[in-house]
């Protein structure tokens, strides 16, 4: 049956009407973060979230809506994710001219026993440039807080600034070699001592590179770098600094869009992530930790991880996880153990820290448990006090995932959304903030 012009953009209308009314549940409980934002202070965020963040799309529309109304204290925490080898922010570009190993904290691998601050390490042995550039000007910085592991405390560093971009002056080659595991190596190692990614490797290897056994030979894209040392004649020192326990604090005279350090620790290089700030007495800082692959539980297994995130002083923790338990055998119990003991953590010295669960959004495979899954989430939320948003339902539940593949905004994979879809969410979220907001004035 057709139905007319006027009847579409009508249901049109009411679909979006019901939409935009989703508020926050016990909203109340984030009183203090909204009286943070009114006052003249710098008021933190602490986001954390799986393949629906890792690539800031939704957390950079966030952050764009809340700086541009309350100012913008800094870029806040971010991870190189080009020297990692993953997917990340596009404002944020990095280079260095050695190679690295990186793990995220979903992958099985016996080489670091401590993750940090992004649920990410890189870490090498080598005398290694590391640049981090900003592209947007308005994020200039005048502090950076490098999150480092602790056994660097006391080791030298350089700081430089650059008249030419180091990413000019590398070049990345690649070779195929025969690699042969050894005893106990797991797949992500094999990734990882090569410098190469998942997906090459299970390209050239089949599944079986998953599970190598020792002795088996496998085909190995390995990559490395080309170095022009030419880049010195572009570079100048500001001056020379020393890694503090597990966190250092660099400060700049002047704002600064590009970080350029060099380092050669003892110990080795093993780096967490860095957090970008600004020399200012108000604004908002959106500091995003998205580890594709995560859950709950993830968050839980590294105590490094919990510790550096607790040195921000945060007035809002949003964890927005859920997707990938819906997809395994998780139970109620086990989710929502993982659920308060995250929380719990983190309120540990800040019992009246304000918390936001966020639920998953639609996706498509017939064997995801999202519904049940959404309503043990805001349960949770409800046992630990914290405020609640069904994102599933703000967006409009079932068959938003079809529909938003039909506007191109979401992958063929049946889970994840692309930029579009990822900011409509966004939206959804913002409005809802600006509900409370409005609510409490």
């Amino acid at each position: 049956m057709k139905i007319s012009k006027l009847t579409a953009a009508l249901l049109f209308l009411l679909l979006n009407s019901q939409i935009s009314a989703q508020n926050i549940e016990n909203s109340a409980s984030l009183k203090p973060f909204n009286e943070s934002l009114n006052q003249k202070k710098v008021t933190q965020i602490l986001f954390l979230g799986d393949s629906h963040i890792q690539a800031d799309y939704l957390t950079a529309y966030l952050r764009k809506k809340l700086q541009d109304k309350y100012g913008n204290a800094g870029r806040g925490l971010v991870f190189p994710s080009q020297i990692a080898n993953t997917n990340g922010a596009e404002d944020v570009i990095s280079a260095t001219n050695q190679t690295w190993e990186t793990y995220r904290l979903v992958h099985e691998q016996n080489r670091f026993l401590q993750l940090g601050a992004s649920g990410f390490v890189i870490g090498n042995n080598a005398d290694s440039f590391l640049e981090i550039q900003l592209k947007n000007p308005e994020d200039s910085f005048d502090k950076v807080i490098i999150f480092n592991d602790q056994k660097m405390n006391g080791q030298p560093l350089e700081v430089y600034a650059e008249t030419n971009s180091l990413k000019n002056f590398v070049q990345k080659k690649s070779e195929r070699i025969n690699y042969q595991a050894t005893e106990g190596e797991t797949f992500h190692e094999i990734v990882a001592k090569n410098y190469s990614t998942t997906t090459k490797l299970r390209q050239l290897n089949g599944d079986r590179i998953l599970q190598p056994k020792a002795g088996s030979s496998f085909l190995v894209e390995r990559n490395s770098f080309t170095y022009n040392p030419e880049f010195e004649k572009n570079i100048q020192k500001l001056f020379d600094a020393k890694f503090t326990d597990f966190k250092t604090e660099i400060s700049f005279p002047t704002p600064q869009q590009v970080f350029l350090i060099k380092s050669n620790a003892s110990g080795g290089n093993l780096f967490y992530g860095f957090q970008f700030l600004k020399n200012t007495q108000k604004g908002v800082v959106l500091n995003s930790v998205g580890v594709n692959g995560a859950t709950y539980a993830d968050f839980l297994k590294f105590p490094l991880q919990t510790e550096q995130l607790k040195t921000i002083p945060t007035d809002l923790l949003v964890i927005a996880l859920g997707t990938n338990e819906a997809f395994g055998k998780t139970t109620k119990e086990e989710l929502q153990n993982n659920i308060s003991a995250l929380i719990v953590k983190f309120r540990a010295g800040n019992p009246a820290l304000p918390v936001l669960l966020i639920a998953p959004p639609d996706n498509l495979p017939k064997n995801a448990r999202v519904v049940e899954f959404i309503s043990w989430i805001k349960e949770s939320a409800e046992q630990n006090n914290a405020a609640f948003f069904d994102l599933y339902s703000a967006t409009g539940g079932k068959g938003y995932f079809k529909r938003a593949q039909s506007r191109k905004e979401a992958s063929g994979d049946g889970v994840h959304y692309l930029k579009p879809g990822y900011e409509f969410q966004a939206e959804q979220i913002w409005k809802a903030f600006e509900n409370v907001s409005s609510n409490n004035n």
